[in-house]
């Protein structure tokens, strides 16, 4: 930190010293030179001062900064805290210009366990006083004060501009979008989506760290974000993650709304929960948990955390492990960020027959086959689960016993025994269809199908003959089935439709990016939600590196970048053709979300820089993430050593949600 705060006093005094022709900073963003500078006399500042609140006694000082370089004066003006809400007022200030630091030093009462701190802590405020007697100092405005410094004086941005953008940037490395006051102006003791995520900023930060490790935290995160703008650090984010997704599963993050109201300074505690989950829910890749996606179970990809590989099931507008009651939430939060309550029906009322979306879950969270269905023994592997209609549906997916591989006749004697068993059973032959709900079918395009009806159950089985292709092109020769069980005369519903036209090709609305699409592929989609999932990539360069095993991967940093100039021209085609800038965010590479289809990817500092866009039509809505990497291929392996192919690029995520078939 040192060193920045170095390098900006050194571009300071170098512009201060410049010809009088030259161009000056311009820090209020009107004339240049000191035109734009103004005395404060006999001014009075007000605020609070909290990280949660400093007790009262704490030290509250004003700073002069000279008004060209930023540099500090030596002038100030002291005061004090005068209760324990962090409340204070400086009075009798006269500064030669209108650009000051207020610094807030003390104990303060913790959020999380809602008592003092062990030990102090320091927080500062950049503010311009010209037109503002109130001036909070929080987190915010102590994480911004780097990245302010930096902007306005490298990039000669006036302090309100900087400080707009340091604090969008801030919010972002949270996951966390709105247009919200100014840092100064928010204050966690009032209600509010800013107030609310300086709340949540303030309690992530903490999480379980003494004040030691909150400051190193607070040190390293305003190092990163001066020159860089953006906070990777993915250890930290992760631990953050853990943490959160820890208090939020147990239920103790009500304790900390407790403990804010019980302080007794609160008119409202704002909403500050709906940022602390949107945080763990982003970081393990579960995304948003909203009544579209009730029921559905997703895996935590995070291979930082310590739920790695965990499973979350998507209840109640809330990510839960499946088996564990979800908390009932301790705000009027209804589980979706930037939503509001209101005295109304939601909008998903609608009645939604897909009680369940996935089709891969873990084999422990399979149901058992009903007992007319016994001959399907403990050889079948079981592969996946799903329900509609409330239970009035069940269908379960199985693949046939793995000793059959590489043995077509044993595979088709197998199924003939199948199908003779059946028989005895009193299943009879319904007919032979195209293919429903199998995965990627290879060989046979046909399945044939029995049934039975049985009191009010009827039961389908749909066997299909498949070849895999082993190592070595060798054959892999088994069958599928899908098991459907019907009640109470409820009408089949398709799992998955192949003869749809919208699995033959992208839709057109991407037809404008063909010429930018090096290669293109179809790797998902579920009938039952109507989407759709392409992946797509523009390759700018190759590179082969040798390394030896172990060794640091060497990636070309101009080779990255020039697929970072072309992804840009992507970026303004993809506006010019109706989409929507959303966001960016970044993501560790070891922590990518893979099931977002994208291939695993590598960048020089190990960060993937996402880019988001939406377009909605009448037909569809589609979502794209847009980001640069280059994707590694072993080529080969000898004496220790492995040849690698980089293909550098920009990759393309297309997800897409028809409205109707």
């Amino acid at each position: 930190m040192n060193r920045i705060i170095g390098s900006l006093a050194m571009g300071a005094m170098f512009w201060a010293c410049s010809d009088g022709d030259s161009d000056s900073m311009d820090l209020g963003g009107g004339a240049s030179g000191d035109a734009g500078i103004t005395a404060v006399v006999d001014w009075e500042v007000a605020g609070v001062s909290q990280k949660g609140p400093f007790v009262t006694g704490s030290a509250v000082i004003v700073q002069e900064l000279d008004g060209i370089t930023l540099k500090q004066t030596g002038k100030s003006f002291k005061g004090t805290i005068k209760s324990d809400k962090g409340d204070f007022a400086i009075k009798d200030i006269n500064l030669e210009s209108q650009y000051a630091i207020l610094e807030a030093s003390g104990y303060y009462r913790d959020e999380i366990s809602g008592k003092k701190s062990a030990a102090p802590v320091t927080l500062r405020a950049l503010t311009d006083l010209k037109d503002r007697k109130h001036v909070n100092i929080n987190l915010l405005t102590h994480l911004e004060y780097e990245r302010v410094m930096y902007l306005v004086t490298e990039k000669k941005k006036s302090i309100a501009e900087a400080k707009e953008q340091a604090e969008k940037e801030i919010l972002s490395s949270f996951g966390i979008d709105g247009d919200f006051a100014e840092s100064e102006d928010l204050n966690i003791f009032e209600s509010g989506d800013g107030n609310a995520a300086l709340l949540a900023v303030s309690v992530l930060m903490q999480s379980d760290v003494d004040v030691a490790g909150l400051t190193e935290r607070m040190g390293e995160f305003s190092i990163a974000l001066a020159e860089g703008g953006s906070w990777d650090d993915a250890d930290t984010k992760t631990a953050i993650a853990d943490w959160a997704c820890d208090v939020d599963l147990k239920g103790t993050l009500a304790n900390i709304r407790r403990n804010v109201e019980n302080w007794k300074y609160a008119d409202s505690v704002p909403a500050f929960e709906k940022y602390v989950t949107n945080f763990w829910w982003n970081n393990y890749g579960l995304g948003v948990c909203n009544a579209k996606r009730e029921n559905e179970t997703k895996r935590n990809v995070n291979k930082l955390s310590k739920l790695y590989n965990e499973y979350f099931v998507c209840e109640k507008g809330r990510w839960h492990i499946p088996g564990d009651e979800p908390p009932a939430s301790s705000s009027s939060w209804n589980g979706t960020v930037g939503s509001s309550s209101s005295g109304g029906e939601s909008s998903s009322s609608l009645y939604d027959p897909f009680v369940r979306s996935s089709s891969s879950e873990p084999e422990d969270t399979i149901p058992p086959l009903p007992a007319d269905l016994d001959f399907f023994d403990s050889t079948y592997s079981f592969t996946g689960y799903r329900t509609f209609g409330e239970g009035k549906q069940e269908v379960w997916f199985l693949t046939s016993p793995i000793q059959l591989d590489g043995n077509r006749e044993r595979r088709d004697s197998v199924a003939s025994a199948l199908v003779k068993l059946m028989g005895k059973r009193g299943f009879a032959f319904e007919g032979a269809i195209n293919n429903d709900s199998l995965d990627k079918v290879r060989c046979d395009t046909l399945s044939y199908v029995y049934s039975l009806e049985k009191e009010n159950v009827v039961y389908k089985i749909s066997i299909t003959k498949e070849l895999g292709m082993g190592i070595m092109f060798g054959s892999s020769y088994f069958f599928k089935v899908k098991a459907v069980v019907l009640k109470d005369g409820f009408e089949e519903m398709p799992t998955t439709d192949y003869s749809s036209l919208r699995f033959d090709k992208l839709s057109e609305e991407f037809d404008f990016a063909a010429e930018y699409l090096s290669s293109k592929s179809l790797e998902a989609w579920d009938d039952d939600s109507l989407t759709t999932v392409w992946t797509a990539h523009h390759k700018t360069d190759t590179a082969w590196v040798q390394m030896q095993t172990f060794s640091t991967i060497l990636m070309d940093q101009s080779k990255e970048d020039a697929a970072g100039d072309s992804l840009e021209v992507f970026r303004k085609v993809l506006l010019e053709n109706g989409f929507t800038y959303v966001k960016s965010d970044t993501v560790a590479e070891n922590a990518y979300d893979t099931e977002k289809y994208s291939d695993h990817i590598v960048t020089k500092n190990g960060i993937i820089l996402r880019h988001l866009y939406e377009k909605e039509t009448e037909m569809a809505k589609y979502e794209v993430d847009v980001h640069v990497g280059a994707g590694m291929r072993a080529a080969s392996a000898m004496a220790g050593n492995t040849l690698n192919i980089f293909v550098y690029g920009y990759s393309i995520i297309i997800h897409t949600q028809y409205k109707k078939k």
